[in-house]
């Protein structure tokens, strides 16, 4: 078992390592008895810092002005953790940053890792909170410098050498011991790029051997739920052809099972690969949609699926659309007539036959027979249109973070990550923070599933 542990934090430009860059990096190496080297340092990101960033950590643009870019530190980074458990309070954001910065740079960066958060949940069970702030102040440690990658650093160290005290033996049999056998990988695979994946929440992709998409899935526990591809490849031709074409992984970590869901089926969508058979389908051929009529009723009618044009669902051809229309009318007692089933003048064919209630003759007012118009809607579309604005509040990528998914008028709008510390500022700050992203098919199956399951997470938007 490897006995030296690099304990590291570093500072960046914001949440998102595809698009961020480091400020400052702090790496304590710890031989499991005490510290025998550091390393601080601030990096100039070659980036703007927002003023929100500088404001909490204390760096700000003129302090790394002629600080060192990354590269110019790599080399130490490397040589000063080669051997070393990769050690960081949610060890998933540092590593994320650092692997990107050596991507970037032609290297491939690996270590194995360990989170003092998931360590101290283990042995420290039951607390609300494991944020590094709320378990410094648990147990007694000072914190030099909050939000300051080398104060952070200095005072996961000290926490980890706690943690290490309560059971050395117990943790590093189960936390550092390796999970994946040789023989389960597929045959293009390393076994650093399995150690490599997060046991968090997000999409993940499967890279063929030009980097093309051959499969994208989520997961709550992106590196078990990839495991469990390689452990069931035998039972399906399909699955062992797949594996066999896989020569890297990618992810993206979401924090939110939700936003998981919306981005794996927006990617499917985009990208269509070749082994998301399920999904694939970059679009419907024909939508249902509404519209009021000259006399105030709401009419049903089939067109080419256009998503500018808001459908209410999407069908893979006209007659499946139709059909629905038909279940639909006939369970809520609606003209055939103004659901496009049936042509003509005067009544209907199921007005004569008692099913419907006379819409079609002026017989029944608009105002009732909209009424039942507006329950097939939600049916068939998931409540997209009947469920008003609302804004979906759920966990981040880290402990410091929330996710929030947008609906606006039944549409799904988009999401954004948002300091936790933000949720306080109001509705109007969360609103503006949403990247807005385009309604696919299957986002509003996506979201009325989920809100079922979590409906404490909905905020209502006055």
């Amino acid at each position: 078992m490897p006995n030296l542990y690099s304990i590291i934090d570093i500072e960046t430009t914001g949440g998102n390592p595809k698009v961020d860059r480091i400020t400052e990096i702090a790496i304590f190496l710890h031989d499991g008895e005490e510290v025998v080297d550091s390393f601080i340092s601030l990096v100039n990101p070659m980036m703007p810092i927002p003023d929100f960033i500088s404001r909490m950590t204390g760096i700000d643009n003129e302090m790394v002005k002629d600080a060192p870019k990354f590269y110019e530190i790599a080399k130490q980074v490397v040589e000063m953790t080669e051997g070393s458990i990769f050690v960081a309070h949610n060890v998933r954001f540092d590593y994320s940053f650092i692997q990107k910065e050596f991507r970037q740079l032609g290297y491939t960066y690996s270590r194995k890792q360990l989170c003092t958060v998931k360590l101290a949940r283990k042995l420290m069970p039951g607390d609300t909170s494991y944020s590094l702030k709320n378990l410094c102040k648990r147990l007694g440690i000072t914190n030099e410098a909050s939000h300051r990658a080398w104060g952070d650093a200095r005072a996961t160290t000290t926490l980890f050498e706690i943690l290490l005290q309560k059971e050395k033996e117990s943790f590093s049999e189960e936390l550092i011991s390796q999970e994946l056998s040789i023989s389960k990988l597929p045959p293009n695979i390393s076994k650093s790029v399995v150690d490599d994946l997060p046991e968090e929440t997000g999409v993940y992709y499967f890279l063929g051997k030009n980097a093309e998409i051959l499969y994208v899935g989520k997961s709550n526990n992106i590196r078990k739920r990839i495991y469990s591809h390689f452990q069931g490849a035998h039972k399906a031709i399909r699955s062992m052809q797949m594996l066999e074409q896989i020569y890297d992984i990618s992810y993206e970590l979401t924090g939110s099972e939700l936003i998981a869901l919306l981005l794996e089926n927006e990617e499917i969508k985009r990208i269509q690969p070749q082994f998301n058979r399920a999904q694939r389908r970059k679009q419907y051929k024909f939508g249902v949609y509404t519209r009021t009529n000259k006399k105030g009723y709401l009419e049903f009618y089939v067109d080419p699926y256009d998503e500018s044009q808001y459908p209410i669902a999407g069908f893979s051809g006209r007659a499946h659309a139709l059909s629905s229309l038909k279940r639909r009318g006939k369970k809520y007692e609606l003209c055939p007539k103004l659901y496009g089933v049936e042509k003509g003048p005067g009544r209907c064919f199921h007005r004569q036959l008692h099913i419907c209630k006379g819409a079609c003759c002026g017989e029944e007012g608009p105002e009732s027979y909209n009424e039942r118009v507006r329950q097939a809607i939600q049916e068939i579309n998931y409540g997209k249109n009947n469920l008003g604005d609302f804004l979906i509040v759920g966990e981040g990528r880290n402990y410091d973070e929330r996710s929030v998914v947008m609906v606006q008028k039944g549409l799904y709008k988009g999401y954004a990550y948002v300091d936790a510390s933000h949720m306080q500022l109001g509705l109007d700050t969360l609103i503006d923070s949403i990247t807005y992203k385009d309604e696919t098919p299957d986002v509003q199956r996506i979201i009325q599933g989920y809100i079922k399951k979590h409906p404490k997470e909905v905020v209502r938007i006055p």
